[in-house]
């Protein structure tokens, strides 16, 4: 009776012992403050460590002044290339405004020059755009940071919207012996870009820009046919660099 006794009195001491070693530091941690700063637990609780990403490069009730230089992507019978300034300026981290001014130049392109070989009397009425200026609102929504040959590169990812004026020229000739003979037109315009701002320093960056522009004008058949109005799209893509004060 005593030895059974015994047993149960060192399996109990067992027992109670074990449970001691498995709890005891789930007790003696101590809970969590209320008051943290950061909590992301419910991101992945299977991780204990969380890195919060900081914002290094701001851009908050700064200039920022930017130059581009680009080409056109969709102009069906010619090679076009800009050079556009713009001006920022950014009220908080997500959102600023910027106004532009781009110049074009354009040249046949070589779908053009086989038209003319093969019906030089008969040319389609071509509309260049030989420049644009508006203003549009920029909303930033994404910063991150990418890691590139070892070195770590920061950028903004931004989102525009705005209203401006294409000044274009449209070719009235209808043959390719004759020479060109250009109609100046303006438009009201619907503008939108999207683009990188790659911070190389807090005053130097890189940006690169894809854009759209939208604006509505005649269709022509030919030269002295009118075909009524309808919507045209250009398409842009430009590399720049800016300066940010």
């Amino acid at each position: 009776m005593k030895l059974e006794k015994r047993k149960l009195l060192g399996l109990g001491f067992f027992i109670l012992q074990a449970f001691a070693v498995w709890s005891g530091p789930a007790l003696a941690a101590p809970p969590p403050a209320e008051n943290e700063e950061y909590n992301f637990n419910w991101l992945d609780p299977d991780k204990k460590i969380y890195v919060l990403q900081n914002r290094k490069y701001t851009k908050a009730n700064k200039v920022l002044l930017s130059g581009f230089i680009g080409t056109n992507v969709s102009a069906p019978f010619r090679t076009s290339y800009s050079f556009e300034p713009r001006f920022a300026y950014y009220f908080n981290e997500m959102f600023g405004i910027e106004t532009f001014y781009a110049l074009s130049t354009n040249a046949e392109n070589s779908t053009f020059q086989a038209l003319k070989t093969a019906n030089p009397t008969s040319l389609p009425v071509v509309r260049e755009i030989r420049a644009k200026y508006g203003i549009m609102l920029h909303y930033v929504p994404w910063y991150a940071k990418i890691n590139v040959f070892n070195q770590v590169l920061y950028f903004d990812w931004y989102l525009a919207g705005g209203v401006g004026t294409v000044q274009a020229a449209r070719d009235t000739r209808t043959s390719a012996a004759a020479a060109s003979v250009y109609e100046n037109e303006n438009y009201f315009s619907f503008f939108w870009s999207t683009g990188h701002q790659y911070h190389l320093s807090r005053t130097f960056v890189v940006r690169l820009d894809f854009s759209g522009t939208y604006f509505t004008a005649p269709l022509y058949g030919t030269a002295s046919q009118g075909l009524g109005n309808t919507l045209f799209a250009d398409y842009n893509f430009a590399v720049g660099v800016g300066l940010r004060l």
